[in-house]
């Protein structure tokens, strides 16, 4: 394990140097690189890859990790961190078996993430050989070896537990909290810690331990406790009794074709035809509802559709679940168009957008669900999957603050009726990304709009002047461009 060791230990450093004190940048994508090469040269070293396909995914998580040097969105910057850590586990879990099912990702998930906690021991066993076998000359004996692991392990689980007691004990007694108190400023007051400079080193030292034994227990959990045997518990081959599931499908779509007759007739038919009727409220009332009405449609097919056996013919099921999947996409595009009604009349926000991406999303996941329901050759999980992934990259890279920005500054511009009012209280939410857009409403004076343009511009240059190496970012080197000329 001394490779798994030293390379625990330059994976914890490079951590430390690219985000301890720093704003993420090129750092995330740096730092992806390099723990993917390690994680990756080590299972193959131990020829324990036995699915190379799985190894695709280094290209998503490249893609996303790329964008924490383009782009500036805050809601992505941290979502993306949740993406690459789904990403990183589907790959290993992948990667290591031969055959992966849905229920087995998930059971693995949660044992590669916490397995490790079980081979803390382990891993400072194997730092404190590594540091011995460097620093001695003589072997020692087996015997005194494992009392100074013992000694550390004992330590390390000590410091927590005394950390609790102490609190418990001081806010028990005035007296004791205060002699505590005394001690703690004491030791705060030694000329070491004079400088904060050494109290930085302190916890990045800490930091920089805790993920070396992270790293190596993981790889103990994954090598050496033979972590492909211990499979998942086999997905049970259930099926939802056919008369059930014909009358609850047949309900179903008793309703929604009365639904989507409503919908047909007076949303999309008569749009605009109708007097003194608000769209844009009606519109609001419903696309977040039928947007969850549309995902509980995928399931109900996916669960009717579930066999022990091919069916060859066209059973009355398969009938109704291809009308239940018809009338799904008329819900989606219901809710799509009752958005782009909201939407008009009230600009675009990053939520907005969002919406339009998942329905979109979920209109084309309909495609390898019909294809299920007609027997056909195709992995469902594997297909959702993909097509969740790239649809997740596209909305990363469309530069979605700067869409939302230029979309509403234009309608504005574009109005010439005057009625359009541009909620400039919104545009200065968004991050850097929009900053080319919002620029161009320097010198528009109609409602106060180029003092807020003004103070929106002065917290971007403020944030691109601080850049540093590590937090360097394209779409930033862009902003201190723009607001330099």
């Amino acid at each position: 394990m001394r490779l798994a060791v030293v390379g625990s230990f330059l994976i914890a450093i490079l951590h430390s140097i690219l985000f301890y004190g720093q704003e993420l940048g090129i750092s995330v994508f740096l730092f992806c690189i390099a723990l993917g090469f390690f994680i990756i040269y080590i299972l193959e070293k131990c020829k324990k890859i036995k699915n190379k396909k799985a190894l695709i995914l280094c290209v998503p998580i490249l893609l996303i990790s790329a964008t924490y040097f383009i782009f500036n969105n805050s809601f992505f910057y941290v979502a993306n961190i949740f993406a690459l850590i789904i990403l990183f586990v589907v790959m290993i879990i992948s990667a290591l078996f031969e055959k992966t099912t849905l229920g087995l990702i998930i059971n693995r998930a949660i044992y590669l993430l916490f397995g490790p906690i079980e081979f803390i021991e382990e891993a400072i066993g194997s730092i404190v050989d590594n540091i011995v076998v460097l620093f001695s000359k003589k072997e020692i004996s087996e015997e005194k070896n494992g009392k100074i692991r013992k000694i550390i392990v004992g330590i390390v689980i000590a410091i927590p537990i005394l950390i609790v007691i102490l609190v418990l004990l001081a806010s028990a007694d005035s007296i004791f909290s205060k002699k505590l108190g005394e001690v703690i400023n004491t030791i705060f007051s030694l000329d070491i810690f004079e400088s904060e400079t050494y109290i930085h080193l302190f916890f990045r030292a800490i930091i920089v331990i805790i993920i070396t034994v992270y790293l190596i227990a993981l790889l103990y959990n994954i090598l050496e406790d033979d972590f492909t045997k211990k499979d998942a518990k086999e997905e049970r081959n259930w099926t939802v009794d056919s008369t059930i599931g014909n009358t609850i499908l047949t309900i179903l779509n008793l309703v929604y074709l009365v639904f989507c007759y409503i919908q047909i007739s007076v949303l999309f038919m008569q749009a605009g035809n109708m007097e003194n009727f608000d769209y844009a409220s009606y519109a609001r009332q419903g696309f977040f509802q039928l947007m969850a009405v549309s995902v509980i449609n995928l399931i109900i097919i996916l669960v009717t559709s579930k066999r022990n056996e091919i069916q060859k013919k066209m059973s009355y099921t398969k009938v109704m679940n291809l009308c239940l999947a018809l009338f799904t996409l008329i819900i989606l595009f219901s809710s799509f168009y009752r958005m782009y009604l909201y939407e008009q009349e009230y600009g675009y926000t990053f939520l907005r957008l969002m919406v339009y991406f998942a329905l979109i999303t979920e209109a084309i996941l309909i495609i390898p669900t019909v294809m299920y329901i007609l027997d056909m050759k195709i992995n469902l999980t594997k297909t959702y999957f993909v097509v969740i992934i790239i649809m997740y990259l596209i909305v990363n890279y469309i530069n979605i603050d700067n869409v939302i920005a230029k979309k509403n500054i234009d309608r504005y511009f574009e109005d010439t009726s005057g009625s359009y009012e541009l909620d400039m209280s919104y545009l200065g939410t968004l991050g850097i990304d929009a900053a080319r857009q919002i620029k161009r409403l320097e010198n528009v004076e109609e409602n106060n709009i180029d003092a807020e343009v003004r103070y929106y511009l002065s917290n971007v240059r403020a944030e691109v002047n601080n850049m540093t190496l590590q937090s360097f970012n394209i779409n930033k080197l862009i902003a201190r461009y723009i607001l330099s000329q």
